[in-house]
C-alpha cells in the first residue's frame, strides 16, 4: 500500500470532490454538478493513470535501448574484450533510462561481483518481460559453459525481430484506433438524440407519468431523471472498455489503453452534460448528473 501512497491520495481527494459535489453542490448549484463531477473523476483517475502508464512506457523505452546494448556488448566480446572489460567500455554509452542499469552492472563486476550475479540483478531491477527473458537465457548459456558471443548475436536478432513485429502491428491498427473513436462518437450522438427527443416523447408530461409507466402502466416508474443519469453510466462504461480495447491493440497491453479511457470517459460526459442542458425544444426539464 505504501508503493502506491500517491495514488491512493490522488483517488481519495477525486472521491472526495465527487462526494461534496453530491452532498452539497448539487443541492445549491446544480449547474455546476457536472463540471465538478468530471474534475472529481479526473483528480480521482487521472494521476494513478498516468504513473501507471509512465512505468509502462519506460518499460518499452528499456526494452529498445537494451537491443542497442546487447549489440554493443557482442560486438566488444567479439573483438577480443573479457566481459568486465565489454562491459566497463559499453558502460561510457548512452543508452537513456537503460544507461544508470548499465553503469550499475558494470561497476558490480568491477568490483568483483560475479557476471552471473550482477546481471542476475540487474534483470530484478527491471520490469520488462522481454529483457528478462533474454537475459535469461544469456544466464542459461553462461552457467553452462556455452560461448556468450553467439549467444548474445542470436539474443539481438530475436529481440530486433520482436521490435518489428511490435511497431508493424501499432502501425496497422492504426485505423482501427481512429474507427474505434468514430464509433464512441457515434454512441454519444445516439444516446443525446435519446435523451433529446425519445424520452420526452415517450413521457406524459402533463400527467407526469414516466417511460415505464408509460409503457406498461404499472405502478413502478423511472423518472426522467434517472434515465439521464443510466445514460451517463452508460457513456462512462462504454469509454472505459473502449479505451482498455484500444490500447492492448495498438500497444499490447491493458496499461496502455488507460490513457485512450480517461480520454474517452472525459470526451463523452463533458459532450453529454454540455448538450443535455442546451435549450432544445423537446428536451425535458434538466437535472443535474
Amino acid at each position: 500500500m505504501f508503493r502506491y501512497k500517491f495514488e491512493t491520495v490522488s483517488v481519495a481527494a477525486g472521491l472526495a470532490i465527487i462526494a461534496f459535489n453530491v452532498i452539497y453542490i448539487g443541492s445549491f448549484f446544480p449547474i455546476l454538478v457536472p463540471i465538478f463531477n468530471l474534475a472529481g473523476g479526473l483528480i480521482a483517475v487521472g494521476p494513478p493513470a498516468w504513473l501507471f502508464y509512465s512505468r509502462f512506457r519506460m518499460s518499452k523505452q528499456i526494452e529498445e535501448h537494451f537491443i542497442n546494448f546487447i549489440r554493443d556488448l557482442t560486438e566488444a566480446i567479439n573483438s577480443g574484450m573479457t566481459l568486465p572489460m565489454a562491459l566497463s567500455y559499453i558502460s561510457s554509452k548512452d543508452y537513456k533510462v537503460l544507461s544508470p542499469y548499465v553503469k550499475r552492472m558494470s561497476s558490480q563486476v568491477d568490483w568483483g561481483v560475479p557476471f552471473k550475479v550482477a546481471l542476475t540483478k540487474f534483470s530484478d531491477s527491471i520490469q520488462a518481460a522481454s529483457v528478462k527473458r533474454a537475459i535469461s537465457t544469456i544466464l542459461e548459456t553462461y552457467r553452462v559453459g556455452g560461448k556468450v558471443g553467439e549467444t548474445l548475436s542470436e539474443v539481438t536478432k530475436s529481440l530486433v525481430v520482436i521490435d518489428k513485429i511490435r511497431k508493424e502491428r501499432a502501425t496497422s491498427v492504426h485505423s482501427q484506433i481512429i474507427t474505434s473513436y468514430i464509433i464512441f462518437f457515434i454512441f454519444i450522438f445516439i444516446l443525446v438524440v435519446l435523451h433529446a427527443f425519445l424520452i420526452p416523447s415517450v413521457t406524459n408530461q402533463s400527467s407526469g407519468l414516466s417511460i415505464s409507466a408509460s409503457i406498461s402502466g404499472a405502478g413502478n416508474s423511472i423518472p426522467p431523471e434517472e434515465l439521464s443519469q443510466i445514460f451517463v453510466y452508460f457513456l462512462v462504461l462504454q469509454g472505459f472498455f473502449a479505451g482498455l480495447a484500444t490500447g492492448k491493440m495498438a500497444e499490447g497491453s491493458i496499461v496502455a489503453g488507460f490513457k485512450h479511457s480517461i480520454l474517452l470517459m472525459a470526451i463523452g460526459y463533458s459532450i453529454f452534460s454540455i448538450a443535455t442542458q442546451l435549450p432544445l425544444p423537446l428536451a425535458p426539464a434538466e437535472f443535474p448528473l
